[in-house]
């Protein structure tokens, strides 16, 4: 095995990996191969959205989200729903013609769209691609009505967009209307045609419309899972020294509270698991690390400003689980408050309301090729202290520690809510237009494998070098063949310079792949030791690197020595290897 030489900056000028694949044996979900539908902030409608229907199929993914902010205020019935600060607060029609319902009708009173429209054409080609469908539903409480400068332009300047500032006074009830979740038998029965003047939405109705065209989770066509609403950390907090006081502010009038969000969660799964016991729900979406922290994803650095209720739950056992290690969880709370409060409400409706626990990850040091590289690495890696004020010592969240992300919520799991599991809903590492994007693609994706995550569906442009980092585990050689289903040890001697993953399939036992990473700007030699009870003989090799998105074949190894070889990693490179008897 070679030995590593540093340099004064980290990097080395050698890497040893070592694998062994009777170790660590665990199961990769399929599900963490995915995209977020209509995100690429383009404003291109259907399969043009992220590339068009061949770009999607060449990258062989396997989960799709309808989710985000505009969602959180997706009227069902007619199609319109509101950007809240995203667009001047402006009601529109944003979700269902990017989606690929086609343009709003502008002469048909408050019937803009059929009912359900966009969450036909998103499930239709959900279908038609053959992928895992999870669907947000809203929570927040309103919804809009109507809709007020149809095509609004991209500055709001003198234009009369309604709602243009947050509090209860300046509530229009004639262009908002209420979320029901349960329709009362009052109300007559369920309908796929309800009404548009009776001010409220009911989501029972709108799950039972899509249990009526699709069938439930349980069958081929149904929609599989549900998301209880977005980001709620961000729906309406204390306003910041810029005026920001969430996404939501109009919509949701008073500051959130962590209270509000765990029984409005609780609530809207209890109505998915009555109408379709075979769904999963996901929750609560938040934001990023300090909606995890305490529930509002804002900071001014002296921890002053929390939801009203705070203090009820910034205390044990949510804090340390009684274990007073105040990094057991990088101070986490509101993750096992949440954890713990759904486990409470499941034990008393006597079934589980949570399946899978979901928040987002939009990295604090990723804006520059040389962050860019390592920050996947605050998904799982204890030495790496990403260069953020999260990690700074002194503002009382990890002080001078590694994120580790993904294995210190998989403790909150296994310690408030086991059996629990875990997606990331929304992510971006940048770089679509930089080889250092498809790095942090594909060493996110490798770090979703590896730490067992369920569900990750990537937010943004699904395409250029973001498209490379799928595909080098989805597509590697052009004819869809994937990195396999069993991931096993694999470790690196130096992680600030490369990162490997590794993985076996149970039909091919005898077949390993190997995806390295090489962070750094100049090519790496790699030491590569196997620990397998069959002897391999020869590997093929497909890669990225440079300015080209393209993966190509590189040059193979045939020379591999009681299950040992050596291959130089280009500069900034992502290779997988496919190794043979």
């Amino acid at each position: 095995m070679s030995v590593a030489l540093y340099c004064s900056q980290g990097w080395a000028q050698s890497v040893s990996f070592t694998v062994d694949t009777q170790l660590e044996r665990k199961s990769i979900s399929p599900l963490i191969y995915g995209y977020n539908a209509y995100a690429d902030g383009t404003n291109r409608a259907g399969w043009d959205n992220q590339g068009g229907l061949s770009q999607l199929q060449s990258l062989n993914l396997r989960s799709r989200r309808l989710g985000g902010n505009t969602m959180t205020s997706y009227n069902w019935e007619n199609g319109v729903s509101n950007s809240g600060a995203d667009w001047c607060n402006s009601s529109n029609a944003a979700v269902s013609a990017t989606s690929g319902a086609g343009s709003p009708s502008q002469n048909n009173g408050l019937a803009y769209y059929a009912p359900g429209a966009a969450l036909k054409s998103f499930q239709d080609q959900s279908l038609t691609l053959g992928v895992y469908s999870l669907l947000q539903l809203p929570a927040a409480g309103k919804l809009p009505k109507d809709i007020i400068n149809l095509y609004p332009p991209s500055t709001c300047q003198g234009y009369d967009l309604w709602q243009s500032s947050a509090g209860p006074s300046n509530v229009d009830t004639a262009r908002w209307v209420s979320i029901i979740n349960d329709k009362p038998a009052s109300a007559g029965t369920y309908t796929s045609t309800p009404s548009l003047t009776d001010g409220v939405v009911y989501i029972d109705e709108e799950l039972q419309f899509l249990l009526q065209q699709y069938g439930s989770a349980a069958t081929a066509r149904g929609i599989k899972a549900y998301e209880l609403d977005n980001e709620p950390d961000l729906w309406h907090h204390w306003a910041t020294a810029s005026g920001d006081a969430g996404t939501h502010a109009n919509l949701y009038p008073t500051l959130t509270t962590a209270s509000d969000v765990i029984q409005r969660n609780s609530a809207l799964a209890t109505t998915v698991k009555r109408v379709d016991a075979s769904a999963e729900t996901y929750g609560p979406a938040l934001s990023g690390y300090l909606g995890l922290f305490s529930l509002w994803s804002i900071w001014d650095g002296s921890q002053s400003h929390q939801p009203a209720d705070w203090n009820q739950y910034n205390a044990e056992p949510y804090l340390t689980n009684n274990t007073g290690d105040r990094y057991r969880y990088n101070g986490m709370t509101f993750a096992n408050a949440y954890l713990a409060k759904m486990r409470q409400a499941s034990t008393t409706a006597g079934n589980r309301l949570l399946d899978v626990f979901s928040f987002h990850y939009y990295p604090q040091a990723s804006s520059n090729a040389a962050d860019r590289v390592q920050a996947a690495r605050s998904l799982w890696d204890a030495s790496y202290v990403e260069p953020s004020w999260i990690t700074q010592s002194g503002n009382g969240f990890t002080d001078g520690r590694g994120l580790q992300m993904l294995p210190k919520l998989q403790q909150a799991i296994n310690d408030f809510y086991p059996g629990t599991k875990l997606a990331v809903t929304e992510y971006d590492f940048g770089g679509k237009t930089d080889i250092t994007g498809a790095i942090a693609q594909a060493d996110a994706l490798g770090a979703f494998g590896k730490q067992g995550v369920y569900l990750a569906t990537y937010f943004g442009d699904a395409e250029g070098f973001i498209a490379s980092g799928f595909k080098i585990f989805r597509n590697y050689d052009g004819a869809q063949s994937i990195f396999p289903e069993l991931s096993v040890r694999a470790i690196s001697s130096n992680n600030t310079s490369a990162s490997i993953y590794a993985a076996v399939s149970a039909n091919d036992p005898n077949t390993l792949h190997i995806v390295a990473i090489n962070r750094q700007n100049s090519n790496l030699t790699s030491s590569i030791q196997i620990n397998n009870p069959v002897n391999f003989k020869y590997a093929q090799v497909w890669g990225v690197s440079g300015t080209n998105t393209a993966i190509t074949a590189r040059t193979s190894v045939s020379n591999i020595s009681k299950n040992k070889f050596s291959y130089t990693l280009p500069a900034r490179s992502v290779l997988h290897f496919v190794i043979k008897p």
